[in-house]
């Protein structure tokens, strides 16, 4: 099934007193958040784990649950336009993402862009809506996921501190570290 995305080029042109009336009368339209996923994005620099994640998770959903025309098509463009942020906030030196992890990011940000602008085009196949929408919960996922794992190891290094920086108790640091951090996860 393939959704017919609307845009500027392919619009019927309005007469005057068609435009006025369909203002008076016009039918309810989705509009983006407040404060964009890009801008969201922009503000942290990626260094907010919880908050990057939301933002990608929210645009996944924005795209799966997008069924008009016109709710794809401004889904597409926060989308892409999320993206084009991340792809420039790993450009900055004062990003914390691992350089490898970077090369990665802007890897699929050119996914990403490649496969809306096909979109523009005229039609995006579901299939295609649901990649883009995996793609950010991937990501979203792979966030917590790193970040779930400093967290461990950083408390595995305190509780070794704690007990006197003892040998070979490395596993069991791990174990109970990850047991507390898996706690915090829960609430």
């Amino acid at each position: 099934m393939a959704t017919k995305r609307k845009t500027a080029a392919s619009a019927a042109p309005a007469t005057a007193p068609a435009a006025v009336a369909a203002t008076a009368v016009a039918a309810p339209v989705f509009e983006a958040p407040v404060e964009s996923w890009a801008d969201i994005i922009l503000r942290t620099n990626f260094a907010s784990v919880e908050q990057d994640s939301i933002v990608l998770l929210q645009a996944a959903s924005s795209l799966l649950e997008s069924e008009s025309p016109d709710k794809v098509s401004i889904t597409l463009d926060q989308n892409l336009k999320l993206w084009i942020a991340i792809k420039t906030v790993l450009l900055n030196d004062d990003c914390p993402v691992e350089p490898e992890v970077k090369a990665n990011l802007r890897n699929l940000a050119q996914y990403v862009v490649s496969t809306t602008m096909l979109a523009t085009q005229g039609a995006i196949e579901t299939s295609k809506l649901v990649s883009l929408a995996r793609l950010n919960m991937n990501i979203a996922e792979g966030l917590l996921s790193g970040h779930r794992n400093r967290m461990i190891q950083e408390r595995a290094y305190q509780i070794w501190q704690e007990e006197g920086c003892p040998e070979g108790r490395e596993q069991e640091h791990w174990l109970r570290a990850e047991a507390e951090v898996s706690g915090l996860f829960k609430v």
